[in-house]
């Protein structure tokens, strides 16, 4: 049996067996990786550790046939104090179901390893001099998840015909695939998001669309073209918020359901 040295964070657990764990991992430079923690749920095992969803360990994984188990783990990083803040945990929550639930297997992954690490560690932070709540880490987060998965929403034209948002004069709006000027908006979703697996569900939440404030956009181009080093870093009202989730809400919904 060959063994392989993995670095991966833990995106899903579930039991299996009497005491064995079943890990969902994202790896670097593997990607999506799926092993057996053979006795991780018994009281005194060498694995209970690292076979904690958020732990972000390197991994030494024996290769069988059709399957990895978890040979070695050594933990670099556990999250633990995400569980003791409900929004926090519930955050987190939302960003790796949304990565079990999406990436493919046999698909490198760094650039979306690294930006989950970064979200959990803002989620992290009690300094009072950082001003960024959960929903603001939750969003930003998605914003550039959807730019991973080739989803980029437009954030500095219309998505339709090119128009400049500087040069809507008839309001911003949301669409299937990001800004979307008044003349390529109908009154009601059928053509924005036409065709998406959530179309029933946007038509019935979103009847109207979603117009967009000039602030929210501005949130949104600044996440989407800067560096992930700075890209959490603005300060952004209530109101923004609830835009960037609605907006964020629309593309989860039309792309996945």
């Amino acid at each position: 049996m060959t063994t392989i040295k993995v670095r991966g964070l833990v995106i899903k657990e579930y039991e299996t067996g009497e005491a064995d764990k079943r890990l969902l991992l994202l790896c670097k430079d593997v990607g999506r990786v799926m092993a057996y923690a053979r006795g991780a749920r018994k009281p005194r095992s060498k694995f209970m550790a690292a076979a904690q969803i958020f732990t972000y360990s390197d991994f030494v994984l024996a290769k069988g046939k059709g399957f990895h188990s978890v040979a070695q783990a050594d933990v670099i990083e556990n999250f633990y104090d995400l569980r003791t803040d409900y929004d926090k945990l519930s955050a987190a929550y939302k960003i790796v179901d949304a990565c079990a639930k999406t990436v493919p297997e046999k698909l490198e992954c760094n650039d979306l390893l690294r930006l989950i690490l970064k979200s959990l560690k803002k989620l992290m932070k009690k300094s009072t001099d950082d001003k960024l709540s959960s929903v603001q880490i939750l969003n930003i987060f998605f914003l550039r998840f959807f730019d991973f998965h080739g989803l980029r929403p437009h954030s500095e034209e219309c998505a339709v015909c090119g128009l400049p948002v500087g040069e809507m004069n008839d309001g911003i709006h949301w669409g299937a695939e990001g800004i979307t000027c008044a003349t390529h908006i109908t009154p009601k979703m059928s053509k924005s998001f036409e065709g998406g697996v959530g179309e029933t569900f946007l038509q019935k939440s979103f009847p109207h669309g979603l117009e967009l404030s000039p602030a929210a956009v501005a949130a949104i181009s600044y996440v989407l073209n800067s560096n992930l080093s700075v890209s959490f870093n603005f300060e952004a009202s209530e109101k923004v918020l609830e835009e960037l989730s609605k907006a964020n809400k629309m593309l989860w919904e039309w792309h996945y359901g």
